[in-house]
């Protein structure tokens, strides 16, 4: 290398003087002393590097040893400085193309054995499941004096220590036993040539035969399929004696003209030769000397070909986002490599290798190659070591999203894949709307539930920042920032609103830039997904800056000190983790500050996280902000005390205004892996002095919140909303349909608003009416009283404001609690243990059927025996009753009871009905009128919880409105509907009989035999006595 610099990512002393004796004890201390052991094929098992390299190590190595070529490609004028070790580390090992016994002795002498011990490690310290690790057999190889760069080709995976033994990943892998004072001057010439000259480490062998049965130390060959030999290396010990060095230099030369090389390299550690042997007499050494092993040339004399120039014709260029999704999906599933890595390491890679990315775009100067890319014929080790440069760099400037020791964990061969999957694409130059489509498809692809986090999709993240409108002097924080959706989406506005507001000022940029660097702020817990979130917003054009990493949001040792304070931020939004609990003493989560700091969460031992979340945002608010979130609806909706639902909800009408609740569709996460029903939640914080009118009105003797709200001045009106469609189907798919805003053709929120949800907020924020039936507003003193447990979930109060709108003209309305009643017929097992019941269950469709004995936890038999013991109470049905399910009334599971089923048992998990008077309301049309997909909705709009097992809670079941025909025409339609299943019924025997039909006709004519084939030539012979059919003859 022309440039000795030094890298940050290894720390020598140049002038520490070696103490080989201390070394040589160290080396007899750690390795046992025993024979080889026998040949075994070694592990080519990836293995993860647990930590940094080792810092303790302070030898003299010369300038050659630490010039690793960084950033742009070798000679290319590219990045300056960047030179030194690599801080990136291999995961893994490249594959060896099998094992073999080594053919001869280090030196001269009797073949030496080798095998790949069992023990990885053994006797060199390391003990456990960490003798595998990278890590370990780095610590050992500090110990054994190992150079720098041996150290970086163990992280790398080209070398690995193995039981006291030292593996090669070349061509033919081979290991040796690290006790000969040679093998670690071998082990760096190795380093040597793949990491700082860039060579193939497929086509390097060891231990090749060369002149009079001596081996070859180190051969490096021009083609794959090493036979063409370009380099033949002899290594001796370091402070070899004159008399062995004179001896390696004979071999290296005998070995050279045999094996017809075109170099020959003599290496002992401190010290090297380098002849050139082609093209001069074989006892020539002093003309054809070029030196030490640094004038080795690299890539065989021959210039590296690149495509990538920047600032030429041939440049890495913006792309549009189908193209940027396919190879950024190419790029990951090269890493996630089958599932060998789980899906937020495999992102941890991408995001390292992003950053690098990024690095080679910013800093790539005109007319230099681009560092990120793959020259043609370009070995895969130098590509890496390029990149690894890269990254050590970005590193070193931009400390904010990864720490000093983190490493690349990639093998070379996995780098360069990447590197050619992404290397003509210029993120930094590609419209940030398209990188954020591109990415959107990509994240939530592999965002599925893991560690709690549900990707937000892109629409909902779009319509939630658009309800609050943000501004480019606001403050803005995202306290589960997750992968950054929803700060993305706020630049993004921010940026647009910026572009018309300053269009045509030069102060544009600045105004964007500084919102992106000073306003955007964001925590997230898991620290993968905060670089992840980092990752995107630098793609983005920045913005990373200001995201706390590794605390959850609930600490009390927030490093930022705006994170620090309370008040401080204009809007807080974002889609918090829900259904974790946090409980008390949880140190991970809570962090310095106690449960009973959060009003929800005094005197509880736990409490679900997104109720904590809410109060800790809603105190991060300045008075007047807003707080825009994602919720489950249980807390909207839940009535249990013991869910802390209702408390929560008292906490929201004391602090603030419920200025808007819109309900999202239950798939809006089922691409993620949940089924969880959300609710966009839109809250504005009560200045000091509200607050204190309120809780002052509240104190008052009977004085209930309605009553208080209207003493106070405070009463406000609330606006809810319920989507349908918001953009895409369940699968993740883009949907035209769109009920949350109307999108312009940059896919951004346009400017006409009419017709979505989004603009009937608008119109009724600025004054105006709502005339959208999806959409009701109520004052907050009536969402109060309108039910005891003072629910607030939009489907239920848009149920309810226009429940009598779908009354059939002619028909009556009634609530179900005036035309049924529940029937509770306990049954007596007692005094017939014996007697066989009949066990009723439920189905969606609308049929019922018999539970059947001996499935699953069922008791082998349904006597009375059975249920005297059992802990679900039970009920008896009679012909005539409606029985439905209390968990899934919503889907439609409802039946009326038939002959059949008469006296037949359920549990109270299925409630049976009885109508009041039959010839008001006929039950069986009442059933089916309940199964219909108008009543399944209103259902839907009653139940309260948010998982897929929503229950229906008796006294909102009863307040249900139906709508009644006259008698005559109920029982029409019942008839009709018995008449069609029973068709149905018949229709599907007939299919039955004709299958059977074909399968009685395809039977074999004798059970269990196949018919033999007639031998020709051949009479058949009669049994005697025997007769012929139809006059056959014999």
């Amino acid at each position: 290398m022309n440039d000795p610099t030094l890298g940050s990512a290894v720390s020598m002393a140049e002038n520490s003087p070696e103490r080989p004796s201390d070394l040589a004890r160290e080396r007899s201390r750690l390795i046992p002393s025993r024979a080889p052991g026998p040949t075994r094929g070694s592990s080519d098992s990836c293995r993860r590097s647990l930590s940094g390299m080792n810092g303790g190590i302070s030898r003299r190595v010369p300038a050659r040893v630490s010039a690793v070529s960084m950033g742009a490609p070798r000679g290319s004028g590219g990045e300056g400085g960047l030179t030194g070790y690599s801080s990136g580390s291999g995961r893994g090992c490249r594959q060896g193309v099998g094992g073999g016994a080594g053919r001869g002795a280090l030196r001269q002498g009797p073949p030496q054995r080798w095998h790949s011990s069992l023990n990885l490690l053994e006797g060199l310290g390391m003990e456990d499941d960490l003798s595998t690790s990278i890590e370990s057999q780095m610590d050992a190889g500090a110990k054994l004096g190992l150079t720098p760069l041996t150290l970086e080709a163990i992280r790398r995976g080209l070398i690995q220590l193995d039981g006291g033994r030292i593996v090669y990943h070349v061509h033919k892998k081979k290991s040796y036993s690290i006790a000969d004072p040679e093998e670690e001057v071998r082990a760096d010439t190795i380093a040597f040539l793949v990491l700082e000259k860039g060579y193939d480490a497929e086509r390097i062998e060891t231990e090749v035969i060369g002149a009079h049965d001596n081996y070859a130390d180190v051969v490096l060959y021009r083609d794959k399929r090493c036979t063409d030999v370009w380099l033949v290396v002899e290594d001796k010990k370091r402070d070899a004696p004159k008399s062995e060095i004179d001896e390696g230099e004979a071999q290296a030369f005998a070995n050279s003209v045999a094996l017809k090389a075109t170099y020959a390299l003599l290496d002992y550690g401190r010290q090297s030769a380098l002849w050139q042997v082609e093209g001069y007499g074989a006892k020539e050494r002093e003309r054809n000397r070029l030196g030490d092993r640094d004038e080795l040339p690299e890539n065989y004399s021959e210039k590296v070909s690149y495509a990538l120039y920047a600032g030429g014709p041939k440049d890495i260029a913006p792309a549009d986002s189908e193209t940027i999704s396919t190879s950024v999906r190419r790029a990951h599933s090269i890493i996630w490599a089958g599932g060998k890595r789980d899906p937020l390491s495999a992102f941890d890679e991408w995001s390292k290798l992003m950053f690098a990315k990024v690095r080679d775009e910013r800093y790539t100067p005109t007319g230099a190659p681009r560092g990120f890319q793959v020259g043609v014929g370009e070995p895969d080790s130098a590509v890496a070591t390029r990149v690894h440069g890269l990254f050590a760099a970005a590193k070193a400037q931009d400390d904010a999203l990864f720490p000093a020791d983190e490493r690349i964990e990639l093998p070379d061969n996995k780098i360069a894949q990447v590197v050619r999957a992404i290397e003509g694409i210029s993120f930094m130059h590609t419209d940030s709307d398209v990188i954020g489509t591109a990415f959107e498809d990509f994240f939530g692809s592999v965002f599925r539930g893991g560690l709690g986090q549900y990707f937000t999709m892109r629409p909902v993240a779009r319509f939630v920042v658009a309800m609050l409108g943000p501004k480019a002097t606001d403050f803005v924080l995202d306290p589960t920032c997750g992968s950054g959706g929803f700060l993305l989406e706020t630049l993004l506005q921010v940026w647009n609103e910026a572009d018309a507001a300053y269009a045509g000022q030069g102060e544009i940029d600045r105004v964007k830039g500084d919102f992106a660097l000073k306003n955007v702020f964001g925590i997230e817990i898991h620290p993968t997904l905060a670089r992840i979130c980092k990752i995107s917003l630098l793609l983005h054009h920045d913005g990373h800056t200001n995201i706390e990493a590794d605390k959850s949001c609930l600490s009390g040792n927030l490093e930022n000190p705006r994170l620090r304070k309370n008040s401080v931020f204009d809007i807080v939004v974002g889609n918090p983790p829900f259904g974790t609990k946090i409980e008390r003493g949880d140190d991970d989560q809570l962090d310095g500050t106690s449960l009973d700091a959060f009003v929800v969460g005094r005197g509880r031992n736990a409490v679900q996280s997104e109720q904590v979340i809410l109060e800790r945002s809603v105190g991060w608010l300045k008075p007047g902000g807003l707080l825009g979130m994602v919720i489950p609806d249980g807390v909207l909706n839940n009535a249990g005390p013991q869910s802390n639902c209702p408390a929560v909800r008292d906490w929201l009408f004391r602090n603030g205004r419920i200025l808007a609740v819109v309900s999202l569709p239950d798939f809006a996460f089922r691409r993620s892996g949940a089924s969880n029903k959300t609710s966009v939640l839109v809250f504005g914080k009560y200045a000091p002095d509200e607050a204190v009118r309120l809780a002052n009105a509240l104190e008052a003797p009977g004085v209930d919140m309605p009553e208080a709200l209207t003493d106070a001045g405070l009463d406000y009106e609330i606006f809810f909303a319920e989507a349908s469609h918001i953009g895409y189907t369940p699968s993740g798919r883009p949907d035209p349909r769109n009920d949350l805003y109307t999108a312009a053709a940059s896919g951004l929120v346009a400017e006409d608003q009419a017709g979505s949800i989004l603009g009937a907020w608008e119109r009724w924020s600025g004054g105006g009416a709502v005339d959208d039936p999806r959409c009701v507003t109520i004052s907050a003193s009536e969402v109060w009283a309108s039910h005891k447990s003072h629910r607030i979930d939009p489907k239920y109060h848009v149920y309810k404001a226009h429940a009598r709108d779908y009354v059939p003209k002619g028909w009556s309305a009634a609530h179900l609690k005036d035309v049924v009643v529940r029937k509770r017929r306990d049954v007596d097992f007692s005094s017939d243990p014996m007697r066989e019941y009949k066990v009723l269950t439920l189905s969606q469709t609308g049929l019922p059927r018999l539970r059947e004995p001996g499935v699953g936890t069922n008791p082998p038999e349904w006597r009375g025996m059975y249920f005297a013991d059992s802990s679900s109470t039970w009920y008896e049905a009679r012909k005539g009753d409606i029985v439905y399910s209390g968990i899934d009334l919503w889907k439609g599971v409802v039946c009326y009871v038939t002959d059949e089923f008469d006296h037949a048992l359920v549990t109270k998990e299925y409630p049976t009905l009885s109508v009041k008077d039959p010839d008001r309301v006929d039950p069986e049309f009442l059933a089916v009128l309940l199964r219909s997909k108008r009543f399944q909705k209103a259902f839907q709009a009653i139940n309260t919880g948010h998982s897929n097992r929503r229950r229906t809670q008796e006294d909102d079941f009863g307040k249900v409105l139906v709508y009644l025909p006259p008698i005559e025409e109920q029982r029409e339609i019942a008839k009709r509907l018995r008449d069609a299943r029973a068709g149905v019924a018949e229709a599907l025997a007939g299919v039955a009989e004709v299958e059977q039909g074909l399968d009685r006709r395809s039977k074999p004519t004798t059970s269990g035999t196949r018919p033999t084939r007639p031998v020709r030539n051949r009479r058949p012979q009669r049994l005697p006595h025997a007769r012929t059919r139809g006059g056959a003859r014999g």
